[in-house]
């Protein structure tokens, strides 16, 4: 419960009849958008940072299994990664073949499923026009949309993580689905280990309402503890014993016995190359979140309003539902691992999405406010301590704008958004007794939150739209040539081979800057073929096919495919052929 600082309307402005048909209606538009023109390539105009070669990538063990018959028959071995993310893959080729659209298949519906799960979860802790917000707000997101639409990780750890933290929110009230919140985020982070900041956060959470609950025990205070305190305490201790059993069972049955895999691609390899640290580069980080990619850019009302409410919440988290805490939480460590690992690959920040969209849905339809009643008449001494938060969150607001006469310099937008969050800061803090503060508290009506929704929604369908008449399907094309040429089961060299694999029946072999399939000398000896690019340069997607290349002078190009990977979707990719030791490996 909010206590009476908070505005919290929780009075339903949507019957019920009403929230199921809206509810209905955007999870049917959250599956069509996801499901419709498949399989087509990902954006190459209005980019959203997807890798379309890396499909096949985290794909390969499921498809060697479901083609080969063993999981493992290279050196390159994803399942020790992502262990839901190839089960799920596997399932899908078992079932229905492979092929990109199965392969596709697991995101399009985990995707979609979120769009259910935040619905569930906002209604949990706000009312139903809240919460069927929220779901529209997910179901048409571009970018969400877009990673929802291929196979890649971030779809379905992101879909696990919504989903926990729904069971969460709901948790609440029925206190055993806390089990659920729990072993759905170990899941999420078994799918992609970037959902540990969220395994954080609930960790968190769980103390604050444990602690809280004994602390007013210890004061003899029983008749002070109200039921929500109970509840909230209830509900973490079944979260906690969530998270450790499915924790447990996870090291016991995949950890375990698989250690020496399981550390050297978790902690070896993908933790070494995250390890750049010190306080230039985490500065550099924070100040690249709103400036080096067009994430925030492309939906700058869901941005502004999300940054606005996460300030707000700062003041009064405490005193909030558990489900709200961790969606505050969600948004705050998701930025932190953010700064602390990579703000460089724009894939990383779609899991900041749901959140967003949720704190919205909430300021919009639940709290009708930016600021709770009152909260403009305190004095500046009692929120001063606040100033760095809001003046990160104004240059996130302005950053997202700021960058756009310099898309491609980072400097000047950087010093730009900075400049305007300096002043910004400045003149709320001068005019806040001057009416600023009680501007803030001013309510709106249910209509003009819907107008504003209906902004928010509008431009990501019109960017999907622009995406619609500009789609290609160079990817799955090319693909599907490169099968008509080679035999079942040609061995082919190059992370492009698994890129390219997912509508034949090559054997691709992953070779990566010191890893995969890289040190492997008697493959390089034996396999005449390699993929790699050639626009919009030889060996784009990595230094060590060039490496294989220059160590085979008299290689030539077999055939060549025209695909879609760089801004403008204009690249091309070829079936190599060098030569081996003895002369072997010219095609008869």
């Amino acid at each position: 419960m909010h206590d009476g600082t908070t505005m919290s309307r929780k009075e339903e402005w949507l019957s019920p009849r009403a929230f199921l048909l809206a509810i209905l209606l955007a999870c049917s538009f959250a599956l069509l958008l996801r499901a419709a023109f498949q399989p087509a390539d990902p954006p190459s105009h209005a980019t959203v940072g997807i890798t379309w070669h890396d499909e096949g990538v985290w794909a390969h063990n499921a498809r060697n299994r479901a083609l080969f018959g063993a999981w493992r028959l290279d050196g390159w071995n994803p399942m020790y990664v992502s262990p839901v993310f190839t089960g799920l893959e596997w399932v899908s080729f078992d079932a229905l073949g492979v092929g990109l659209r199965q392969a596709r298949l697991p995101s399009i519906l985990m995707s979609a499923l979120s769009v259910l799960a935040l619905a569930f979860g906002i209604r949990a802790i706000g009312n139903r026009m809240s919460a069927a917000l929220a779901a529209f707000f997910l179901a048409t997101n571009y970018v969400y949309v877009m990673y929802g639409r291929v196979a890649l990780l971030e779809a379905t750890m992101v879909s696990l993580v919504v989903a926990s933290w729904s069971c969460y929110a709901a948790a609440r009230t029925r206190p055993a689905l806390g089990a659920a919140a729990g072993m759905l985020a170990i899941a999420a982070f078994f799918t992609k280990a970037s959902a540990a900041f969220f395994l954080v956060g609930m960790g968190l959470d769980c103390c604050w309402a444990i602690g809280r609950h004994l602390a007013a025990r210890r004061r003899d205070a029983e008749a002070r503890i109200g039921s929500d305190t109970r509840r909230e305490a209830a509900a973490a201790v079944w979260t906690m014993a969530g998270l450790a059993t499915a924790g447990i069972a996870t090291l016991a049955v995949f950890v375990m016995p698989n250690l020496d895999e399981y550390v050297f691609y978790n902690l070896r390899l993908y933790g070494a190359r995250r390890s750049a640290s010190g306080v230039g580069i985490l500065v550099d980080r924070a100040s690249w979140l709103p400036i080096i990619h067009d994430f925030f850019t492309r939906m700058l009302v869901l941005t502004w309003i999300s940054v606005a409410s996460v300030v707000v919440t700062l003041f009064t988290w405490h005193r909030r539902p558990m489900g709200e805490r961790l969606l505050w939480l969600w948004v705050v460590l998701g930025v932190a691992e953010l700064i602390l690992q990579d703000t460089g690959n724009e894939r990383r920040f779609v899991f900041l999405i749901p959140a967003m969209a949720g704190m919205t849905a909430l300021v919009l339809a639940r709290d009708f406010r930016l600021l709770p009643a009152g909260a403009g008449r305190l004095p500046l001494t009692k929120i001063w301590w606040a100033a760095p938060v809001v003046a990160f969150g104004l240059y996130v607001v302005w950053g997202s704008v700021a960058r756009l006469p310099y898309l491609y310099q980072v400097r000047p937008g950087v010093r730009l958004a900075a400049g305007l969050a300096v002043v910004s800061l400045a003149g709320l803090m001068a005019g806040w007794h001057r009416g600023v503060g009680r501007f803030l508290e001013r309510t709106w009506t249910p209509a003009a939150a819907i107008a504003v929704a209906l902004i928010i929604t509008g431009a990501d369908l019109a960017q999907y739209g622009q995406w619609a008449r500009q789609r290609t399907y160079k990817n799955v094309d090319a693909s599907r040539a490169l099968g008509r040429l080679l035999p079942w089961g040609t061995p082919v060299l190059g992370k492009l081979a698994n890129g390219m694999s997912l509508e034949n029946g090559i054997r691709p072999l992953y070779i990566g800057q010191g890893f995969g399939n890289y040190g492997d000398a008697r493959l390089r000896d034996t396999v005449p073929y390699l993929l790699t690019y050639t626009s919009p340069r030889l060996g784009y997607e990595g230094p060590a096919i060039r490496e294989v290349l220059d160590a085979a002078p008299g290689w030539h190009v077999v055939a060549s495919f025209p695909v879609a990977e760089t801004p403008g979707g204009h690249d091309m990719a070829a079936l190599i052929e060098k030569p081996l030791p003895g002369g072997r490996g010219r095609r008869q």
